[in-house]
């Protein structure tokens, strides 16, 4: 067999089909990725990946391979010379596949110079060398597989037909159908467990994902399926013993198809960072779906986008095939073009709106300078027959580049969607509580997080009382900015049931001020804000203290100057920072700036290694401790003339404690006012968590209007900017945070490495890469197939 295989090999070496393939494939590759602007180029793209080359060379392949191999069965069987090969000891298989080994190798030769690419990208790449070589190997791994079905699928034209046209016809047909074919056909079913099958028995679904860097034993066993169908029935046709071949090929075939069905479908994640591998949360939630609780999702962000956006919508259709497939078809996916409604921008614009989905505006400016600009809507909505909920795909995070928003929106994709669906299918829901009885923030303050809040937990108010065990119901308390002293009875209640487990969201201010002194006189007295807490948050590990915070980082507030005109001026309200989110915590990861007011620093005491400590929210690098007692005003003035004035930096504001906590009555009476009635004080907490705030203004919103007019305004809207901070996305996660058993917050920990294109360089080099990338393989592939024409050629003049 080695004889013939170098014998196919010297043949299409030195053939004008194979020159012919391998130039077409160069040129194809080198216009359509380096030199041809669009969907295609890599320059344009943005990223430093090799996804569109992949998603191009597959199709290419499919007409070029039976381009390649119409003629070796088909010019044999003309030519009658095949008759003569059988009639030698030399058996059909030996002869099949040594053609099918020699096309191989001469495409994988073909494929060897593409290698420049992957250098070119590392070049490219921002920092240089980021590059995701694993995934990428994958997906060489990946297009091998298709080659050798294309292969098989050309053979197969070539042994039925003695003319090379038909062959080269009948093939390019059945690679495209296997490859494309099904995957249409699945769309004229209405079931998406049907159309899952169907698109599911062609290359494309499972090339789709084996091309992202992920690869499963149905992947292969798909790829096996196809070669075995077409090798066999090759040298079925072949082969002068029909019958018997025939029966041996459908047993086997029957056999492993068999054995498949026991098999566990076992997925690798090539890729670096595993983004393509789903939670065993994930897995679980979506496993309960079923044809009863069948969902449907719609997602917005499709048509003509950029390749930000173009990529943040195929990561979201990545991922919700992969949410299908673990579900079985239970989820009906559809991307929309909002634009295809037939309706107008303004009534597109007002439709979404009313459904809580606002419209992003895009500022386009291509290479040519032409400025454009297109309003889309990155929101998906996810609907289980009765209930609807709308999930935001987009994270606008401040300070960050576009690059790196739009690399956050991916990592929260998981999250995001199984939050959705998780709360759509819940049975039961958790039930959460605000502390009343200590002039707490009032109800109208806190409305906006309870109508939040409301979509996850049934949300209750009131007092503590004297009776034992009556929070023990609630999955979670909030404290939310009291002003009066707790009694010992109170306290008693809340540390027994952080005893038994409890969790607590800490809103304390740590000092007390004049709303109305501040408002009217622009001028207020400060003093520490007793609360008779100390004791108990020493004890569980933390201190929040006596002072303000003033930070150069802060919102702006606009003062009346005149009050007839009511015209004013805006200065900076350095009492009111823009807290900054840790960038690893699942509680404020891919956040906005929370909008405080009035916080007080926090110390953290508890160095007990079964609690485990985090940092939540800081101030900035420009920060002041004012002492108390003090008076506080709006002099910013006289604060710009002090230097050095902000000398203390990124102070916290807001932590997490959560581990085993001791109570602060050991070695105390029960209260008398508690009804008791034998009851042991617990000593040792359970497992629990905690977080404490310095500033109950994160939770509060403002009111605008008056009487019937009145308008809640969301809290952490800054209405002198107009801007939302991040206060919503904290309050939510930071509850969600506390009540989660399951390991739901763990998937917004998820992190992505950022894959992207020096866009500079690139561009100022663009033409120096289309010239080599092109070149180059040419280049290649014209020296090694001159070479072997060469060596024939004196071999055999000698």
């Amino acid at each position: 067999m080695k004889a013939l295989v170098l014998k196919e090999l010297k043949s299409v070496f030195c053939s004008a089909a194979g020159a012919f393939f391998a130039l077409a494939f160069y040129l194809i590759m080198g216009m359509m990725l380096w030199f041809f602007d669009g969907r295609y180029n890599i320059i344009d793209g943005g990223y430093a990946d090799l996804e569109r080359f992949f998603s191009l060379a597959a199709p290419v392949f499919a007409v070029l391979i039976p381009a390649l191999t119409m003629r070796l069965f088909a010019e044999e069987k003309k030519n009658k010379t095949f008759d003569i090969l059988r009639s030698r000891p030399v058996n059909i298989p030996a002869v099949y596949f040594s053609k099918y080994v020699a096309i191989l190798i001469f495409i994988l030769i073909t494929l060897l110079p593409t290698v420049i690419y992957v250098c070119s990208l590392q070049q490219l790449s921002n920092p240089i060398g980021n590059v995701d070589l694993a995934a990428i190997t994958a997906s060489y791994i990946s297009l091998i597989l298709i080659i050798n079905v294309f292969i098989s699928i050309g053979l197969f034209g070539s042994a039925i037909t003695k003319n090379q046209i038909v062959a080269l016809i009948i093939s390019v047909f059945l690679c495209l159908f296997s490859f494309y074919g099904f995957d249409l056909a699945a769309g004229l079913f209405l079931s998406g467990k049907v159309q899952i099958a169907v698109s599911l028995i062609g290359l494309l679904q499972h090339y789709k994902s084996m091309q992202r860097g992920v690869i499963g034993l149905s992947e292969i066993f798909t790829v096996v399926n196809y070669l075995l169908v077409f090798i066999s029935a090759s040298i079925i046709i072949l082969s002068l013993k029909k019958k018997t071949m025939t029966l041996c090929f459908i047993v086997t075939i029957l056999i492993l198809n068999v054995i498949f069905l026991f098999l566990p479908n076992l997925r690798i994640d090539f890729t670096s960072d595993k983004r393509y591998t789903l939670s065993d949360f994930s897995r679980k939630i979506l496993n309960d779906i079923n044809k009863e609780k069948e969902l449907y999702i719609e997602v917005y962000l499709d048509g003509d986008l950029n390749y930000g956006f173009q990529h943040l919508r195929n990561a979201t259709n990545n991922l919700l095939a992969d949410f299908n497939s673990v579900a079985h078809g239970n989820i009906n996916i559809n991307f929309k073009n909002p634009y295809q409604q037939g309706a107008s921008i303004e009534d597109i614009r007002e439709s979404f709106s009313n459904k809580g989905m606002h419209s992003i505006m895009l500022n386009e400016v291509d290479r040519e300078g032409k400025a454009s600009r297109k309003m889309i809507f990155p929101y998906a909505q996810v609907t289980n027959g009765s209930d609807t909920l709308v999930v935001s795909l987009l994270k606008n995070v401040a300070g960050n580049t576009a690059e790196e928003n739009l690399n956050a929106s991916v990592e929260s994709l998981e999250f995001e969607f199984i939050d959705a669906i998780r709360l759509l299918n819940q049975d039961t829901v958790k039930t959460i509580a605000f502390i009343e009885g200590h002039d707490e923030l009032p109800r109208s303050y806190v409305y906006d997080a309870e109508r939040l809040l409301s979509k996850y937990y049934s949300v209750n108010r009131g007092e503590i009382g004297t009776e034992l065990g009556i929070l023990d119901d609630f999955a979670a308390i909030i404290i939310a900015g009291p002003l009066q002293k707790y009694s010992e009875a109170e306290k008693y209640i809340i540390d027994q049931y952080i005893m038994r487990g409890g969790k607590v969201l800490w809103l304390i201010d740590g000092v007390y001020y004049s709303h109305q002194d501040l408002a009217t006189t622009g001028r207020s007295a400060s003093m520490k804000n007793d609360l008779n807490l100390d004791d108990m948050l020493f004890t569980y590990g933390v201190r929040i203290n006596p002072d303000l915070i003033q930070d150069r980082q802060c919102i702006s507030v606009y003062l009346i100057t005149d009050e007839k005109t009511q015209t004013g001026t805006v200065l900076p309200s350095f009492f009111q920072p823009l807290f900054i989110p840790s960038a690893d915590n699942p509680v404020t990861k891919n956040i906005r700036d929370v909008k405080g007011g009035f916080a007080s620093s926090i110390d953290i005491l508890n160095n007990s290694n079964t609690t485990k400590k985090s940092v939540l929210l800081t101030s900035s690098q420009n920060t002041h401790l004012l002492q108390v007692p003090e008076v506080i005003d709006f002099d910013v003035e006289r604060i710009q003339n002090i230097p050095d004035y902000f000398n203390q930096q990124f102070i916290p504001t807001a932590v997490s404690l959560e581990g085993n906590f001791t109570s602060v009555f050991v070695n105390r009476t029960i209260p008398d006012s508690i009804q008791s009635e034998g009851y042991k004080t617990i000593i040792q907490s359970k497992n629990t968590k905690m977080i404490f705030v310095s500033s109950s203004d994160i939770i509060s919103n403002q009111l605008q209007g008056k009487g019937q007019d009145t308008m809640v305004l969301p809290m952490g809207y800054d209405k002198v900017s107009q801007q939302q901070f991040g206060n919503p996305d904290f309050i939510v996660n930071a509850v969600n945070w506390l009540t989660d058993d399951d390991g739901l917050m763990k998937l917004r920990t998820k992190q992505q490495r950022l894959y992207i294109l020096n866009k500079k360089k690139a561009f100022e080099e663009r033409d120096k890469y289309a010239l080599m990338n092109t070149a180059l393989p040419i280049l290649f592939m014209g020296i090694v197939m001159g070479s072997i024409f060469v060596y024939r050629k004196r071999k055999y003049e000698r």
